[in-house]
C-alpha cells in the first residue's frame, strides 16, 4: 500500500485492526457464557467473533508496521480514534443482529452504540428475553467504552512513537492530562489495572447482596464504567434492596472521579485526590442536589420515611449526574420540578478523566471563575486576573477551548432538539434525547424516561441519536473535525 504524505494509513489500518481483534477476543468470551448457560446464541456469536477476529487480522497485515509508527499527527489521532468507535459499534452490532434478537439493523446498531458510549438508553422493551450471552456482551461493550477501547488497546499493545500519545489525547476526556508516567501506555496500563481491581471488587460486594454471580458481574460492568444497562427491565429497583441501591451509589459516585486522582490514591497519595477543585465542587453538587431532592419528596410527596426519601434522592442523583442512567424509581412521574434538577444534573455531570460523560464539572469550574473575573475587569479594566485550577494557572488557549465547547454542547442540544420534534417527537422527549444522547446519561423524558425506552422513536431520530452519542462520548471535537474542509486538505 502507498503510504500518503498527507495522512499516515498504515497506522489508522494497523490499530483499526488491533480494535476488531480485541473485540472479537470479547464475543469470543460472550460466546462462552453462552455456551455454560446453553444458550441458543452460542453458535453465532463463535461464528461472529471468527469473522470479526478475521477481518481485524487483515486490517492489521495491510499496514505496514515500519510505516505505521512514522510522521503520526493529530490528524491520524482524531480519523483513527473515530473510525475505531464506529467500526467497534458496527461489529458489536451484529451479535443482536444475526442470532435475531433484535431483528432491526437500526435497533441493533442503536443498542450497541449506546452500549459502547456507555450512554445507556435502550430500545429493548423485555430484557430478560435476551440470553445470557448476548446480556453479557451488552454489558461488556459498556465497560470496554468505560475508560475507552483505544485506551485499552494501548494498554496491551503501546504504540511507538507519537502515535500512542494522539490516540490517548483524541479519547481522554478533560482539559488537560496527568502525565503521572513517562510514557502513555504505561498511563493505560496503570488507569486498566485500578479499573479492573475496582470491578472485581464491586462484583464481590453485589454477589455477597441478593444478586446471583452473573447479574453481579454485569453490574459492576456498567456500574463502573456509568453506562446503566441492566439484566433486568426493572434496572436496578428489580431488587427493592437497600443494600444494593447504597453500594451501586458508592461506585456510581466512584466512577465519577478523575481516574488519575484514584491512580495516585492507589500509591497512598491521598492529599491529591482531597486537594482537587473539580472533586470538591462535585461533591458540594451532588451533596446540595440530594438534600434538595430529599426534602421536596418529603414535602412534596408526603414520603412519611425520610430514610426511605434519602435512599431514592441519593440513588437516582447520583446515578443520573454520574450519566449511569440506572432506575429505582421513575423521577418524571414525581414532577417538573423534579425532571428539571436531573436534567441540569445530566447537563453538568461527573469529573474529566472519569467514565461519566457530560460538560465535565472542570468546565462548570473553568467558566464559573472566568465569569467572576470578568466582573473584577469591569471594575479593574487594566488588572491581569488568571484563571486558576487547583492553583495551577491556566492558560487562554484553554480557557479559550473550554468556552468553544461549552458553546458547541449548548448549540448541539438546541439543534438537536429541533430535529427530534421535526421527526415527530414530542417536545419533553426531544429535549430528554437531544440532553441524554450528548451527555450520555441513558434516560430521557416522558415516555422514554427512567421507565421507558426509546423503542417506538422514529428511525431517522435513532441514528441521530446514535450520532449524538458518540459525538458526546469523543468531547466533540475529535468528531465534528472530520467534518471540516481543513481536515482533509493536504
Amino acid at each position: 500500500m502507498k503510504n500518503n504524505s498527507w495522512l499516515n494509513w498504515h497506522f489508522v489500518f494497523r490499530v483499526l485492526g488491533f480494535v476488531l481483534i480485541m473485540e472479537s477476543l470479547f464475543i469470543f468470551l460472550s460466546s462462552g457464557i453462552s455456551f455454560y448457560y446453553k444458550d441458543w446464541d452460542k453458535y453465532s456469536l463463535l461464528f461472529l467473533g471468527g469473522i470479526t477476529f478475521v477481518i481485524g487480522t487483515i486490517l492489521v497485515l495491510s499496514g505496514s508496521k515500519e510505516k505505521a509508527i512514522k510522521n503520526i499527527g493529530k490528524r491520524e489521532g482524531f480519523l483513527t480514534v473515530a473510525l475505531s468507535w464506529m467500526l467497534f459499534a458496527i461489529f458489536g452490532s451484529l451479535p443482536y443482529y444475526i442470532t435475531g434478537a433484535i431483528p432491526s439493523v437500526t435497533d441493533a446498531f442503536f443498542e450497541t452504540m449506546s452500549g459502547v458510549t456507555t450512554t445507556g438508553s435502550t430500545i429493548l422493551t423485555d430484557i430478560e428475553a435476551l440470553p445470557k450471552g448476548l446480556l453479557f456482551w451488552r454489558s461488556i461493550t459498556q465497560w470496554l467504552g468505560g475508560l475507552g477501547m483505544i485506551v485499552f488497546y494501548l494498554a496491551l499493545l503501546p504504540l511507538l512513537g507519537g502515535g500512542a500519545t494522539q490516540l490517548y489525547d483524541a479519547e481522554t476526556t478533560g482539559i488537560t492530562h496527568d502525565k503521572f508516567r513517562p510514557r502513555v501506555g504505561q498511563v493505560a496500563k496503570r488507569l486498566w489495572i485500578i479499573y479492573l481491581i475496582l470491578t472485581l471488587i464491586l462484583t464481590t460486594l453485589l454477589w455477597l447482596g441478593p444478586m446471583d454471580f452473573f447479574d453481579a458481574i454485569c453490574h459492576s460492568m456498567t456500574t463502573l464504567s456509568t453506562g446503566g444497562y441492566s439484566t433486568k427491565q426493572d434496572s436496578i429497583a428489580h431488587w427493592n434492596s437497600s443494600y444494593i441501591d447504597y453500594t451501586v451509589t458508592i461506585f456510581m459516585f466512584v466512577g465519577s472521579i478523575n481516574f488519575s486522582l484514584l491512580y495516585f490514591l492507589f500509591k497512598g497519595n491521598i492529599r491529591k485526590l482531597l486537594k482537587d477543585e473539580e472533586l470538591r465542587w462535585f461533591l458540594i453538587i451532588v451533596v446540595a442536589a440530594t438534600v434538595l431532592v430529599t426534602v421536596y419528596l418529603v414535602e412534596d410527596l408526603h414520603m412519611s420515611e425520610h430514610v426511605i426519601s434519602f435512599r431514592a434522592a441519593v440513588f437516582q442523583v447520583v446515578s443520573i449526574i454520574s450519566t449511569t442512567g440506572f432506575a429505582t424509581g421513575d423521577y418524571v412521574a414525581w414532577g417538573p420540578f423534579y425532571w428539571i434538577i436531573f436534567l441540569l444534573l445530566m447537563l453538568v455531570c461527573g469529573c474529566a478523566g472519569s467514565t461519566s460523560g457530560g460538560l465535565k464539572m472542570v468546565r462548570l469550574v473553568v467558566l464559573a471563575k472566568n465569569t467572576l473575573n470578568e466582573f473584577q475587569k469591569q471594575i479593574h479594566p487594566r488588572a491581569v486576573v488568571p484563571v486558576r485550577l487547583n492553583g495551577i494557572v491556566l492558560s487562554n488557549d484553554v480557557v479559550q477551548k473550554v468556552v468553544a465547547f461549552t458553546f458547541l454542547y449548548i448549540v448541539l442540544i438546541l439543534i438537536s432538539g429541533i430535529f427530534f420534534t421535526l421527526s415527530g417527537m414530542g417536545f419533553e422527549e426531544s429535549l430528554g434525547a437531544s440532553v441524554t444522547a450528548i451527555s450520555n446519561t441513558g434516560p430521557g423524558l416522558g415516555a422514554s424516561g427512567p421507565t421507558g425506552c426509546f423503542a417506538d422513536i422514529p428511525t431517522v431520530s435513532k441514528w441521530y441519536m446514535a450520532f449524538l452519542m458518540l459525538v458526546g462520548r469523543l468531547e466533540i471535537f475529535t468528531i465534528l473535525v472530520l467534518f471540516t474542509p481543513g481536515f482533509w486538505k493536504k
